[in-house]
């Protein structure tokens, strides 16, 4: 395919591995405006806390990144395109982003092209990016090139000012005879309780995957000291709970949470599981209860805290609504196999 910027712009490829401040501020700002746009609410994330983020290497994945710029070096949008290097080899994840100013000028389309040449022609590969309810902008170009929704999901927030705190204190007192709680209160995993958290993150593979084209992930405690290497390195926190079985040691729930301590009022659910064989016991609400105790009692600026959920995640949905949390926008996954990404693309791409 071949790829023309329209008049007036420029996309060549950059790299922001290790790149100084005056290089990384352009994608910066223009992230800045992406998440005003969709999470006008929430405060400015700071500087580092982006770039950190833009700058990452890591042994789990690959990204390459195409910048368009106006004649004035103006950064009008971008489009990165990433790659799991441990599961799921088949999936290409594409994220664009126009700067508001510059839509509706086939801009999206030629990054997305460019991003496209360089995923090449290997079989059964798979195209996936995703879209926020609140930019509608986003779904309609998903649909222009050709991907899919493959999994719908609700995001969620829980507002703690007005949390039924006496529901909290009924499901904290949930504790089933024969289970105990460890907590992790930090990101790093005690090495005593790393098969512990593996199986917790396993039992994620069974959350509702509707269209999604995905395998199961896989957890190994090298991946797990990589992600949280890359969580200390951006300045992230994470506090998780497991609910482990005493006779056996085996886990049969958790639930964690990340946090930037740069913005302490909005706190971010991570994985909430219960291990197959241990559901019906009213491990997930305990869990979840005993989190919310320990948010309330030690991080007074936290206000919010916001979670994802399959749409058909019918259980989890159920404990979340509970619990309190309210429907804030929704989130959609979307795929599509790459020949039909091209021939959607060549079909809709507007002309230069």
């Amino acid at each position: 395919m071949t790829v023309t910027a329209p008049t007036g712009y420029a996309i060549e490829e950059v790299t922001l591995y290790d790149a100084p401040d005056d290089v990384v501020r352009p994608f910066v700002e223009l992230a800045w405006v992406i998440e005003e746009e969709a999470v006008p609410e929430d405060p400015r994330r700071p500087f580092e806390a982006t770039a950190s983020r833009m700058r990452m290497r890591t042994s789990l994945g690959e990204q390459r990144r195409w910048a368009a710029w106006t004649p004035d070096r103006e950064l009008a949008g971008q489009v990165v395109l990433g790659r799991n290097t441990q599961d799921n080899l088949h999936i290409r994840d594409m994220w664009v982003a126009v700067h508001p100013g510059h839509r509706q000028r086939g801009l999206g389309h030629a990054l997305f092209a460019k991003a496209l040449d360089a995923i090449g022609e290997g079989e059964g590969l798979v195209v996936q990016t995703w879209t926020n309810g609140r930019v509608p902008e986003g779904e309609r170009f998903a649909e222009s090139v050709g991907v899919k929704p493959g999994l719908r999901m609700r995001s969620s927030q829980l507002d703690l000012a007005s949390i039924d705190r006496k529901l909290i204190v009924e499901w904290s007192a949930l504790d089933s005879e024969g289970y105990r709680l460890e907590w992790v209160d930090s990101m790093e995993t005690p090495d005593r309780l790393m098969p512990n958290v593996i199986t917790a993150y396993h039992t994620m593979n069974t959350m509702p995957r509707e269209g999604l084209q995905w395998e199961d992930w896989k957890t190994t405690p090298e991946i797990v000291r990589e992600y949280e290497r890359i969580g200390r390195e951006r300045g992230q926190q994470r506090l998780m709970v497991l609910a482990i079985e005493d006779a056996t040691g085996e886990t049969a729930g958790y639930t964690e949470i990340f946090y930037d301590p740069r913005i302490p009022s909005v706190l971010h659910q991570g994985g909430t599981a219960v291990i197959p064989a241990y559901r019906g016991k009213g491990i997930g609400k305990w869990v979840k209860a005993r989190m919310v105790e320990r948010v309330l009692r030690e991080m007074p600026k936290a206000r919010y805290v916001r979670t994802e959920n399959a749409g058909s995640n019918a259980a989890m949905l159920a404990i979340n609504v509970g619990m309190g949390f309210k429907p804030a926008w929704e989130e959609v996954i979307w795929q599509a196999p790459v020949p039909d990404v091209r021939r959607a693309l060549e079909a809709s791409r507007p002309v230069a």
